[in-house]
């Protein structure tokens, strides 16, 4: 056997050796990349175990958790809701004790999830909570977050300040530009809208259950 041929033989294994390592360095940084605890559980969460939730996905941490969740919902609602804020599947749009609008300098770290408030007062009651402050802050979702991350006329992300009612329910864009042509042809945006998709599936579901 040949010098060259081996050469070229240990070349080819020490490549191939590189690309495993490399695939398993990617594999492991992807998975790195999901942050979650089960709302459940407290145990990390894994991305492919989940359950719908208002139009978002619950992470769980194993196949039992979401049994125990869907046995009694109510009971771990707060938890849910600080998920998709700490998911980054919903946004705070006022301060989530008084509904006010939020002072970018009144902040809480909650459970590894920032969230603002419109004083002083709000923002030291939230401190002050410890462990119960999850259970304060998310307990109303409708008085301080949005289903929304995006605009649904330009896709970018929504800000707090821009915002028209549409059938009893607040629709946020990302600049002055948006609510006008979101109301100049609200059939075309609408649709991409998650808290209206809601509502309509909620009323498609009362029609339903009425003519049972």
């Amino acid at each position: 056997m040949s010098k060259r041929f081996l050469t070229v033989v240990c070349s080819c294994v020490a490549l191939g050796f590189t690309i495993s390592a490399n695939s398993a360095e990617e594999e492991k940084t992807a998975e790195k990349k999901f942050d979650a605890k089960c709302i459940v559980s407290g145990a990390p969460a894994k991305e492919a175990s989940f359950v719908d939730y208002r139009g978002k996905k619950l992470f769980f941490c194993c196949e039992n958790c979401p049994k125990a969740y869907k046995a009694d919902p109510d009971k771990f609602l707060a938890k849910a809701n600080h998920q998709l804020l700490y998911t980054k599947q919903i946004t705070e749009v006022a301060c989530p004790l008084t509904g006010k609008p939020i002072n970018e300098e009144k902040t809480v770290d909650i459970a590894g999830t920032k969230v603002g408030f419109c004083c002083g007062n709000c923002q030291a009651k939230a401190e002050k909570a410890g462990d119960d402050a999850i259970a304060l802050v998310f307990a109303d979702f409708d008085k301080g977050f949005t289903l929304q991350t995006t605009c649904p006329v330009s896709g970018a992300p929504i800000v707090a300040d821009q915002k028209v009612s549409f059938r009893g329910l607040d629709v946020y864009f990302c600049c002055p530009k948006c609510p006008a042509a979101f109301e100049a042809n609200p059939k075309k945006f609408a649709k991409k809208v998650p808290q209206v998709v809601e509502k309509r599936k909620k009323n498609k579901q009362k029609k339903a259950d009425k003519k049972s």
